[in-house]
């Protein structure tokens, strides 16, 4: 299987701004986060939230933020 480059980053200020997230090597688990670790991110990284990406193998993914959604 493809090891696949996977940065998250968040968009402030019109700059990338780089977020140490811990992820294994899954792909899916790269870019689907549970409302937990959401959380987590957002309350280490508060401009993340609503504005973070994942760009995996230079193609960049808006992830959704579910710490506020009625579904989650």
């Amino acid at each position: 299987m493809k090891k696949h480059e996977v940065i998250h980053f968040y968009k402030s200020g019109g700059y990338n701004h780089l977020v140490d997230v811990s992820v294994d090597d899954n792909l899916f688990a790269a870019v689907t986060f549970t409302k937990d670790e959401m959380e987590k991110i957002v309350k280490k990284y508060p401009l993340a939230k609503d504005s973070l990406f994942a760009l995996v193998d230079g193609v960049e993914i808006k992830l959704k933020d579910l710490t506020h959604s009625k579904e989650s």
